[in-house]
């Protein structure tokens, strides 16, 4: 059975925070463990919090002495974090009473299966458009995109479930305070760079609030566009000399990414022509040809086979790579 933390991180949600917490344990499939962590609030969050749930016995109070921002809340309960499962619920976000009865079968269903994300209204248009058509489905691989383009393949923070030892190979982060708002795109970033495919659970379980005191409303100012744009440049550098992807294979192999899509969107097509028409692939208009093929073939719903990633759709975490070089080395050296 595995073991389940829903992470909520807050920062002066005083008038919210109480009812996301109460959301978490409503669940008809109880967490075994609730961690709020509280970004050194100004507000009279932190003694609210521990007037109500300061002695509950699933509940775990972390309070930060100096403001971070979101990604260094959740950093925090990730590293506190026992279950095998983590979720994340914003402090002004609530999960609705079926969330994890919903997600958690999906989990116990596929042992292999490293993340997993539901959907909510506010944002529900945008995290169906890679998807052909509507049901629960998988993502396809998408190091490429992600590196190639502007596209991050997942879900709103609030919507997002990870397994704890994927995690931890994407936290701590050196970067963490490039993501002070809009944590889900490190998150969706970090994970599809280390080559998982991730689970779309079509419904909407979570309850979106916008409010007056809601950051979001900054990802329209062209500074703070600007500022997300120099962040992610500075994941994807990060991860690319950390997991050693070489640029150039990868823009050649990026049609065989998009093959690992059973069902890609024509938005999604767009994202990868897109991609490879900037990339310094030698072979872009067979390779454009090849993913126009494969999307036809999806709408015509004829079977295709799943082509096998490659390396660079897979990469390992470095002490993989390097145990799996001392064998190669060990085989071929004379008896």
């Amino acid at each position: 059975m595995l073991k389940t933390s829903c992470i909520i991180d807050t920062y002066n949600h005083e008038r919210f925070v109480c009812d996301a917490v109460e959301s978490a344990l409503r669940q008809t499939l109880p967490f075994d463990e609730i961690i709020v962590v509280d970004d050194a609030s100004s507000d009279r969050s932190r003694e609210i919090l521990i007037e109500r749930f300061g002695e509950h016995p699933k509940i775990r109070l972390l309070f930060r002495d100096q403001n971070g921002g979101q990604l260094a809340c959740i950093q925090s309960g990730v590293l506190e974090a026992s279950g095998d499962v983590c979720c994340f619920l914003d402090g002004d976000d609530q999960l609705d009473s079926r969330y994890l009865e919903t997600l958690i079968p999906n989990y116990n269903a596929d042992p292999t299966l490293q993340s997993a994300y539901v959907t909510c209204k506010a944002f529900d248009r945008s995290v169906r458009r890679i998807f052909a058509n509507g049901g629960s489905q998988h993502t396809g691989l998408s190091l490429g995109i992600t590196l190639r383009g502007n596209a991050l393949i997942g879900a709103p923070t609030s919507c997002l479930s990870f397994q704890t030892k994927l995690l931890r190979q994407i936290f701590p982060y050196p970067l963490v305070s490039d993501w002070v708002i809009r944590a889900d795109d490190y998150l969706n970033g970090a994970s599809s760079l280390l080559g998982v495919r991730k689970k779309f659970v079509d419904q909407s379980l979570v309850q979106f609030r916008w409010h007056d005191r809601n950051n979001s409303w900054t990802i329209r100012e062209r500074l703070a566009t600007y500022r997300r744009r120099l962040s992610l440049n500075r994941l994807r550098c990060f991860y690319q000399e950390k997991l050693t992807i070489e640029g150039v294979q990868l823009d050649r192999d990026l049609h065989r990414e998009f093959a690992t899509w059973h069902s890609p969107s024509w938005k999604l097509l767009g994202w990868y022509l897109s991609a490879v028409m900037h990339g310094q692939s030698s072979r872009k208009i067979s390779q454009c040809g090849s993913m126009l093929l494969h999307k036809l073939r999806s709408v015509f719903q004829r079977t295709t086979e799943e082509i096998a990633s490659l390396h660079y759709c897979r990469p390992l975490a470095i002490e993989e790579m390097q145990d799996e070089n001392k064998t190669n080395q060990t085989s071929s050296s004379p008896d």
